[in-house]
């Protein structure tokens, strides 16, 4: 490996341990850039649906509608609070939980009569599911550390991972 790439690998691996640690000290603000990432997203989503609607040949009233939703909440997140913005990311998490929840439970019964083995387990996985977003949605401070330090705790082993591999490198 040319010497600079192996300096780039070190380099990424202390800065991602730095981030990792700030991230554990500042949960909040992490949740704050999620969350004006999210609105982001969502803007430039809206805009594309309301553009689609506009250029469709067929117009459907509901394609028009979500879009409009979406600039909305894209624009609420923009001026919302610093407390609005830091828990609506647990609540997307939750929300998330919820549907696949849900879906499993669904998936179960389609598939329960081919494979009953699998369909009890996604019923299970599915309960499981359901029950992690309504205690999401019930303690949302608590996922929104949650999410925060799993973010954290993934840029410290990437890091370390990235200071191994320089060092494994250098004896190859």
């Amino acid at each position: 490996m040319s010497k600079q790439l192996s300096w780039l690998s070190i380099f990424a691996g202390i800065l991602s341990i730095i981030t990792g640690f700030y991230l554990l000290v500042n949960p909040a603000l992490s949740l704050l850039s999620f969350a004006f990432l999210f609105a982001f997203i969502f803007l430039v989503s809206g805009i594309s649906e309301i553009s689609k609607y506009i250029t469709a040949d067929k117009k459907r009233g509901w394609d028009l509608f979500n879009g409009i939703m979406t600039v909305l909440l894209a624009v609420w997140l923009f001026s919302g609070s610093f407390i609005e913005k830091v828990t609506f990311i647990p609540f997307i998490f939750a929300f998330w939980a919820l549907f696949t929840g849900v879906s499993k439970m669904i998936m179960s019964f389609e598939v329960k009569n081919e494979d009953k083995k699998l369909g009890n387990t996604l019923l299970w996985t599915g309960i499981l599911g359901l029950l992690a977003g309504l205690i999401m949605m019930g303690r949302p401070l608590m996922t929104g550390i949650f999410v925060t330090y799993t973010i954290a705790f993934v840029f410290i082993y990437q890091g370390i991972v990235s200071i191994i591999f320089y060092f494994k490198s250098k004896k190859g």
